[in-house]
């Protein structure tokens, strides 16, 4: 009987063993997954945009240089230098009006609908009109267009987004002797032929007055500067009209 108890209790405890043993190889057998995002690191190709020899003071580049997302179609591309040349042509047209002692259509534009925030956060004086506001504006671009094209500046990535939010975006900065004019672009939006090549370069103006220090509350546009100076190219300088809706212009800002 001694020898059954025996032979009954090592039974019951390699049973016991046993099932430990397979519990343990089903837990470790469940795959682990993780849970981190695979980041994608964007490849970028170098476009250069011809600079006009505008009648500013010193020497400007004779070009400006751009890093532009892979992804980014050649159609796409070529849209992309068409927005920062009507940038650069409005900039040029600007100081020569100026330069033959006239007002530019844009200051006109410019001092007839912006009232607030007219000027950026690193002017300290108080400017009293739209005339004034545009000219600081232009001479703080012209800063960010000598340091992009004598690479003083970060370089200027052109960054790829797939998104219905915004066409055109930037993040604040406030030195345009340092700031680069990175910006980030909706794909989807380049690829409509719904909208224009001066619509979206009055979307890209905005999103480079935010790196040249110009701000408005979120979601603001009409009578700030960063709103209306950016709606000024988009209507090639022409007053609003009472039939078109602020909303044409400011759906393509940020």
């Amino acid at each position: 009987m001694e020898l059954v108890k025996h032979i009954h209790a090592y039974l019951v405890k390699n049973q016991r063993n046993d099932l430990f043993m397979k519990k343990k190889t089903r837990r470790l057998a469940v795959p682990i997954t993780s849970k981190k995002k695979v980041k994608v690191t964007a490849t970028y190709k170098t476009i250069q945009v011809a600079v006009p020899q505008a009648p500013v003071e010193g020497v400007l580049p004779p070009s400006m240089t751009f890093y532009v997302d892979a992804r980014f179609t050649t159609t796409q591309v070529t849209r992309i230098r068409q927005m920062i040349g009507i940038i650069l042509a409005e900039w040029d047209e600007h100081f020569r009006a100026r330069n033959q002692g006239e007002q530019s259509a844009y200051e006109i534009c410019v001092d007839k609908y912006a009232r607030f925030n007219l000027g950026p956060v690193w002017f300290e004086e108080k400017l009293a009109n739209g005339y004034a506001a545009a000219g600081v504006q232009m001479d703080g671009l012209t800063e960010m267009i000598v340091a992009n094209g004598f690479g003083i500046a970060s370089k200027a990535y052109i960054m790829y987004q797939e998104s219905v939010n915004s066409t055109i975006k930037a993040v604040n900065a406030s030195n345009p002797e340092t700031a680069s004019l990175s910006v980030t672009i909706n794909a989807s939006d380049l690829s409509k032929t719904s909208v224009s090549n001066q619509f979206l370069a009055g979307s890209l103006l905005h999103a480079w007055l935010h790196r040249e220090g110009y701000r408005h509350p979120a979601g603001k546009y009409t009578s700030y500067m960063a709103g209306e100076a950016s709606m000024c190219i988009m209507r090639d300088n022409r007053d609003k009209t009472p039939n078109v809706p602020v909303s044409t212009y400011t759906k393509w800002l940020d």
